[in-house]
């Protein structure tokens, strides 16, 4: 089974957004699932987007702004479908915007790597480094880049399930702490490697309101990301002897 994960938190307006362009996806073989925070706006939208989305509920949160809610509603969400059959996912964000192509990229990784998960530890969306238009190009990485990513069965078992709480793990390579810098610790630790694309396939819409970011630091941030907006991608190819050196703000 390939699933679709994504946390819904407590901004219904980058919601729309996000499920609009979800579905102009080619949808067909997987399976969506998301963790919610309890406010209302946002269920609403789920209920009413007008495709099948499995909705795992939490009743007792308050559907306000929390950085342990939105770590635990990824981890959440991420634990159910491959603990439900999940062979192989991707997980997105409720304030990302996708191009046209980005199932194309995914379905490209699972048909490629299939037969060897392990190859690469993360299958990414997004790239930092992202310029130009070489869309059908993919490269290395020697990390995480966390803005979109996709994840076989194995992978999480390897990694992300150990090394999702451990900020002991983040700060031993960084002085930043939660998921994704925990991620990138196992990453580094481990010597683990990422596939990505040249131009990437997700970009950050969530400018207000964030639980991980200011207006002045996604401006400095997102704004400039090259990403993309219109080509439509089915076949991709690693570029050899290119490799993207990871970049984080």
């Amino acid at each position: 089974m390939k699933t679709i994960t994504f946390p819904v938190g407590y901004r219904p307006y980058y919601l729309k957004q996000f499920l609009n362009s979800l579905s102009a996806q080619s949808l067909e073989g997987y399976t969506i699932i998301c963790s919610a925070e309890n406010h209302a706006g946002c269920i609403k939208v789920l209920e009413t987007c007008g495709f099948p989305i499995t909705i795992l509920r939490k009743p007792e949160s308050t559907g306000v702004r929390s950085h342990s809610g939105a770590r635990d509603n990824m981890f959440n969400v991420l634990n159910y479908a491959f603990n439900n059959g999940s062979t192989f996912n991707v997980h997105l964000e409720d304030d990302f915007i996708l191009s046209p192509d980005a199932l194309d990229l995914a379905n490209w990784y699972y048909e490629t790597y299939k037969s060897s998960p392990m190859t690469y530890m993360c299958y990414g969306l997004f790239n930092w480094g992202s310029a130009g238009e070489d869309f059908s190009g993919v490269v290395e990485a020697p990390t995480f880049h966390g803005l979109g990513w996709c994840a076989f069965k194995e992978n999480w078992d390897a990694c992300y399930d150990k090394s999702w709480y451990d900020d002991a793990l983040a700060r031993k390579y960084s002085t930043a702490y939660g998921w994704d810098w925990a991620v990138e610790g196992y990453f580094k630790e481990h010597k683990c490697k990422a596939i990505l694309p040249v131009v990437s396939r997700t970009y950050h819409i969530g400018r207000l309101d964030g639980t991980c970011c200011t207006v002045d630091f996604f401006d400095k941030t997102y704004v400039g990301l090259v990403w993309n907006q219109k080509a439509r991608v089915k076949e991709f190819t690693l570029r050899d002897g290119v490799q993207i050196k990871h970049i984080h703000p």
